[in-house]
C-alpha cells in the first residue's frame, strides 16, 4: 500500500499485491487494494473481478463497496458506481470514501443534485467546518452548481493555508467549477505533497484536463498512462 499510495512505484507494488494474494487468496482486503492498483495504473478491465471478489469476501464491508464503486467509475459505469455507493452508504452512513465517490459518480451522470448533496456530506465529514457548509449553499443559491463548487473550492483554499486539507480535494472542486487552470495549480501542489489521492487522475472526471500538456507531464511523472 505505501509503494502503491504513497511511493507510486508501480513496478514495485505489484508483486507485493500478488504475493499478498498467493499467501491469502481470501484476504477481501487485498483484492479490493489491488483492484485500484490496477485500475489507477490502467488496467481497469482487470480490476473489476478483483473488487467483485472483495465483496464476495466481504459482503457488508462498506469501504469496499465504495472502493468497488470507484473502479466502476473508472470504467465509466456511472450508474452502476451510484448503486454501489449507495449500498455503501446505507452500510454505513457518512463513510468518507463512499460520499466522495457518489459525488464524482453523480457528476459524471449529470446528476447534479446528487452530487451536490454528495460533495456538502463529503466535505463536511472531513472538515467539519461551517463556512464550506454555508459557502456551498450560498454558491448554489446565487449560481447552480458550478458556482457552488467554486465557492466551496474557496473556502478550502483560505482553510488550507492554517490547517490540513487535501489538495485532490480543492483540485475536484474546481473541475467541477469548470476552473481548469486553478485545478491543474492544485494538481501541482498535491504533486508536490504527494497526496494520497493523485493516482486517482487516470478517473474519467480528470478528462477536461487531458489534453493539457501539464497534465501530460503529470501523468509522465507518475509513471501512469497518458493516453
Amino acid at each position: 500500500m505505501v509503494k502503491t499510495w504513497t511511493d507510486w512505484d508501480w513496478a514495485g507494488a505489484e508483486p507485493e499485491w500478488r504475493r499478498a494474494l498467493v499467501l491469502n487468496p481470501s484476504a477481501a482486503n487485498a483484492h479490493a487494494y489491488y483492484a485500484h492498483f490496477l485500475a489507477s495504473t490502467g488496467r481497469v478491465d482487470e480490476a473489476v473481478p478483483h473488487s467483485e471478489r472483495s465483496l464476495e469476501l466481504d459482503p457488508f464491508n462498506a469501504l469496499f463497496h465504495g472502493l468497488y464503486a470507484a473502479v466502476l467509475c473508472f470504467n465509466r459505469r456511472y450508474d452502476d458506481a451510484l448503486a454501489a455507493a449507495r449500498i455503501a452508504i446505507g452500510l454505513q452512513p457518512g463513510h468518507p470514501v463512499a460520499l466522495s465517490v457518489l459525488w464524482i459518480a453523480a457528476s459524471g451522470s449529470g446528476q447534479h443534485a446528487e452530487a451536490f448533496a454528495a460533495a456538502k456530506a463529503y466535505l463536511n465529514v472531513c472538515y467539519e467546518d461551517h463556512a464550506v457548509e454555508e459557502a456551498l449553499e450560498q454558491g448554489r443559491a446565487q449560481g447552480g452548481y458550478a458556482e457552488a463548487m467554486r465557492r466551496g473550492a474557496g473556502v478550502l483554499v483560505a482553510r488550507s493555508s492554517a490547517s490540513y486539507v487535501l489538495p485532490t480535494d480543492i483540485v475536484f472542486c474546481y473541475l467541477e467549477a469548470r476552473d481548469h487552470t486553478q485545478a491543474l495549480d492544485w494538481l501541482d501542489r498535491a504533486f508536490e505533497i504527494r497526496d494520497p489521492n493523485m493516482p486517482y487522475i487516470g478517473l474519467p472526471c480528470f478528462d477536461p484536463l487531458r489534453a493539457d500538456p501539464r497534465f501530460q507531464d503529470l501523468l509522465r511523472r507518475m509513471n501512469l498512462p497518458r493516453g
